[in-house]
């Protein structure tokens, strides 16, 4: 009984003096801004594969395409944008204006957050909003439409 107890704690010791250092966690700075930034986006109701271009001085447009390899452009949608840095209060807010008419606006939640196919990625959710910048939804009570994109 003493060999096995004897045992029993080598194999602790071995154990806790082999144990991996548990990893800090990542940070990643935050965005200043998106102007000269592109980001991802999947519509999964249309298949549709989407590349989002914040281009700077406050325009951008929204590339939709039928395939991943975004061969055949399907979507040209130019638009507005703010955006409002993270700061103590609030994550950064994104608001979008389609030439359209449409409006959307949301967060962008930091990097670290979520992941796409095992990577870090800052995240934006978007959903669609009035002139006031209330969400809008439908008579159901479900949001009528939002829009998530990531860039890693």
């Amino acid at each position: 009984m003493k060999l096995y107890n004897y045992l029993i704690a080598a194999l602790a010791t071995l154990t806790i003096a082999c144990a991996p250092e548990p990893e800090s966690p990542k940070e990643y700075p935050a965005l200043a801004t998106l102007d000269n930034t592109m980001w991802y986006s999947y519509d999964q109701k249309t298949n549709t594969y989407y590349d989002i271009w914040y281009d700077g001085g406050g325009r951008g447009r929204m590339l939709g395409y039928d395939t991943q390899e975004r061969e055949n452009e399907t979507v040209n949608r130019p638009f507005d944008y703010t955006f409002e840095p993270a700061n103590d209060i609030h994550d950064g807010v994104v608001r979008v204006n389609f030439d359209d008419g449409i409006r959307y606006g949301g967060p962008l939640i930091p990097k670290g957050t979520f992941q796409i196919n095992n990577t870090d990625v800052y995240f934006i959710q978007l959903y669609e909003v009035d002139e006031e910048g209330n969400v809008i939804y439908d008579l159901e009570g479900h949001i009528k439409s939002a829009i998530q994109m990531w860039k890693e």
